[in-house]
């Protein structure tokens, strides 16, 4: 007797975990649309259009290839695998990216087989960091170059002389613009087209609440979609995507990223193809200069992503209550309706609901950097963050969102928060030179928010940070302001947070336990 097969979501490929071995003439596959997920938030429209498009596409795709599919909508995912009749002890899954879905299917005497999506799975990250003082990033990603021999020179000794060029990939937006070649665009089909409609139906009904705008699809939704993607990237973009990686240009929301972090996460695109393909054209490339442009985009996804993967199994569940500066204020109303004479908040906002997507500075340095500041709640912003991008899951957001953005873990992930004034923003975006507020002045009426913001956080939370070596130098900073300034400070600082959370406990936006 064959087994049934669940395929979750995010796991669209025929090459990972219980679908490698699988065989038509004896598996059958079972996927589930559930309406307890479709509910649990008000979503992105853009990001359902693309896990609803992307498992549709890889179901007709499965039956192509002879497989019969039970592809079904049901109240919950336990509801769909009855109403489809599973024996369950013949049901047999790659184990979900989610620490709940997990031990749901143990709990369920469901068969979970490992998925080999990643470079460096949950167990081998954990025995790196069994013992280690300090989880940093670097070494963890070094080992992964070595391991997989990526911009290595024949000697073994990293391209370029070294092993990482932040330092040449922190350039601000040039005066004079910049014109970045066009983004890869899929084109739309009748799945596009029964999904869409579906979305409108549902949203009318009742059955879910959206958010953002309804536009042509940006991800790539289908695997051959995902590699003509990836040649695209690494064809237009890749050379020139370093310079500008962390610089904001209003104009040019994409610049030169790759965004495919979409396709990755859906499990549509493996990253080893994509780290393999950069270090091709890294064997191609002329130009020696440009090694920042593919060792940034190596950190990214063999650095960075494996990382945060690891880190997420590594601390689970503990990701969910980590909350060590006592944030409690709730997501701005601006993060949802963009109405904020915050520019840079604003635009952000706007670009997001435009296509569900941010690169990595508008998510840390403006709407992270922005919630920290103000108080949130880190749990909650997790929350908004899952909702409304189209490549967040909550293994990604976790971490990226707990640890490094609002550093609610103490330092695990990064040695000081990410926090900033105007001054960085207005150094590596554009958004400054229309802005109402003046980045340039700590209080008064045209003074930017981010400043005394900045500037309060620091005393506030003075017990938490004064023992940090990166930050102990900003506090005697801090300690040089007059006695009046840091009394308008705070009082404009406390008036912007109580913009934010107009019917908080504690204006300042702390615990009463915090610090």
């Amino acid at each position: 007797m064959g087994r049934t097969v669940l395929v979750l979501g995010d796991q669209l490929s025929t090459d990972l975990g219980a679908l490698a071995d699988a065989d038509p003439g004896r598996d059958r596959i079972v996927m589930v649309e559930s309406w307890a997920k479709l509910a649990q938030r008000p979503w992105h429209r853009q990001k359902l259009h693309l896990v609803l498009g992307a498992m549709r596409r890889f179901a007709e795709e499965l039956r192509g290839e002879g497989f019969v599919v039970d592809l079904r909508r049901a109240p919950t995912l336990r509801a769909g695998l009855d109403d489809a009749g599973v024996d369950p002890d013949h049901l047999v899954a790659t184990a979900p990216s989610t620490w709940d879905l997990r031990h749901a299917l143990t709990r369920w005497g469901v068969a979970q087989v490992a998925s080999g999506g990643f470079l460096v799975g949950e167990e081998a990250f954990a025995r790196w960091a069994r013992g280690r003082r300090s989880l940093g990033l670097e070494a963890f990603y070094r080992g992964v170059r070595r391991e997989h021999g990526w911009l290595l020179e024949p000697g073994g000794e990293p391209a370029g002389g070294q092993w990482n060029h932040d330092h040449a990939n922190r350039q601000p937006p040039p005066r004079g613009g910049v014109s970045p070649p066009a983004p890869w665009q899929p084109q739309e089909d009748e799945i596009d087209e029964a999904v869409r409609a579906d979305l409108d139906r549902w949203e009318h009904e009742g059955h879910l609440a959206l958010w953002g705008e309804d536009r042509p699809r940006t991800f790539a939704a289908s695997r051959s979609e995902a590699r003509a993607a990836l040649a695209d990237f690494v064809a237009h973009r890749l050379p020139g995507f370093g310079p500008l990686e962390d610089a904001v240009v209003a104009e040019e929301p994409v610049l030169w990223h790759a965004q495919l972090s979409g396709p990755l996460n859906l499990g549509l695109l493996h990253p080893r193809e994509a780290c393999d393909a950069v270090d091709r054209a890294w064997q191609r490339e002329t130009d020696p200069e440009r090694i920042g442009s593919y060792e940034g985009f190596l950190r990214q996804v063999a650095g960075w992503r494996e990382y945060v993967w690891g880190l997420y199994w590594w601390r689970m569940p503990q990701w969910r209550h980590d909350d060590h500066l006592g944030h409690r204020g709730p997501v701005p109303a601006a993060y949802w309706d963009g109405d904020t004479d915050l520019r840079c908040v604003a635009a952000s906002v706007a670009d997001l609901a435009e296509r569900a997507w941010l690169h990595h500075i508008p998510r840390l340095m403006i709407l992270g950097n922005h919630a920290l500041l103000a108080g949130v709640s880190p749990q909650a912003l997790t929350d908004w963050f899952h909702a409304t991008f189209a490549d967040a899951y909550e293994w990604v957001m976790l971490p990226n969102v707990v640890g490094m953005s609002q550093w609610a873990d103490g330092g695990v992930m990064a040695t000081k928060p990410y926090a900033a004034s105007a001054n960085y923003i207005n150094r590596m975006t554009t958004y400054c030179r229309g802005c109402r507020y003046d980045p340039k002045q700590r209080t008064g009426e045209d003074a930017c928010p981010f400043n005394a913001l900045y500037w309060d956080f620091l005393a506030r939370h003075r017990p938490a940070l004064a023992d940090n070596p990166r930050t102990r130098q900003i506090l005697r900073h801090l300690d040089r302001f007059s006695e009046e300034e840091r009394a308008a400070i705070h009082a404009r600082a406390r008036r912007f947070r109580t913009d934010v959370d107009p019917e908080g406990v504690d204006p300042d936006g702390v615990a009463p336990d915090a610090g």
